[in-house]
């Protein structure tokens, strides 16, 4: 698999567009289409995304900077700057969720609408976002895991190697393997939120849960592949955060089937 010749897509009145930000960008935007179709077949207001997305986003993406900043704490206290410069990349996808998700709990709670109800169609959305920003990774030449002489091994130029592979040409493509799984997890997610008010065995805030798990999960296997990840202590910081997810994901299930909440009724 080759790597972009450049990460600079365009250039716009002397701004540099890099490939990163269109993929994130493009990343929100399918997020917001797909939440609006699902809100639309659950006979859910479509507007509501629309009014909390540039909350959650600018939350989500300053949860981001500010995760990676934090455990990257000793580069930047030297380059105070540098933590505003986004477009070479730098955000952890925890952050994101983490604060994004909070950010719209406190949106929920401000329009009186109910955060398990929602959070079901939210996931499905994130994970379509995920597969699709993953590639902003390619584009930087980032977060790709160990040589690989597969066939779908990523090129990474020598300048972006790490300094003990300085003598393999192609890495495993993490982003590809994460953003594959980000796609299957979002139609399994948007299955579900269409189908909780139609099947007894699922619940408000499954959708939630699953995705909690699924990430957790699927993180984990992506990790052990990975050669750039960031250490707390022992292990790397998506390990730690993963394992939250996934505790958090079965709490959500077992909590969820003891306190009871009424879905909308489908449409169809």
């Amino acid at each position: 698999m080759p790597s972009p010749a450049h990460p600079v897509a365009f250039e716009f009145f002397g701004v540099a567009v890099r490939w990163y930000a269109i993929f994130i960008l493009t990343g929100i935007v399918a997020a917001i289409v797909l939440i609006r179709a699902l809100a639309l077949r659950r006979g859910l207001d479509p507007e509501f995304p629309l009014d909390a997305a540039p909350w959650v986003v600018l939350a989500g993406v300053v949860g981001a900077r500010l995760a990676y900043v934090l455990v990257r704490a000793d580069y930047f206290v030297d380059q105070p700057f540098a933590t505003l410069n986004l477009r070479l990349g730098g955000l952890s996808i925890h952050g994101a969720l983490i604060v994004g998700s909070l950010t719209f709990w406190w949106w929920c709670r401000r329009c009186g609408q109910s955060l398990r109800l929602w959070s079901d169609l939210m996931v499905a959305g994130v994970a379509l976002g995920q597969a699709i920003g993953r590639w902003g990774n390619w584009a930087n030449q980032e977060a790709f895991g160990r040589p690989t002489d597969l066939p779908w091994g990523l090129a990474i130029d020598a300048a972006n190697r790490p300094r003990e592979f300085l003598g393999y040409a192609t890495f495993h493509p993490t982003f590809l393997y994460e953003s594959l799984f980000n796609l299957v997890n979002a139609a399994i997610l948007s299955w579900v939120a269409l189908n909780i008010a139609k099947q007894p065995w699922l619940h408000p805030g499954d959708g939630l849960a699953l995705y909690c798990i699924t990430y957790g999960m699927g993180r984990l296997l992506v990790e052990g592949l990975r050669t750039d990840s960031l250490y707390i202590g022992p292990l790397p910081g998506p390990v730690w955060a993963s394992a939250v997810f996934i505790v958090a994901g079965l709490t959500i299930l077992i909590v969820g089937r003891r306190v009871a909440e009424p879905v909308a009724a489908p449409t169809d």
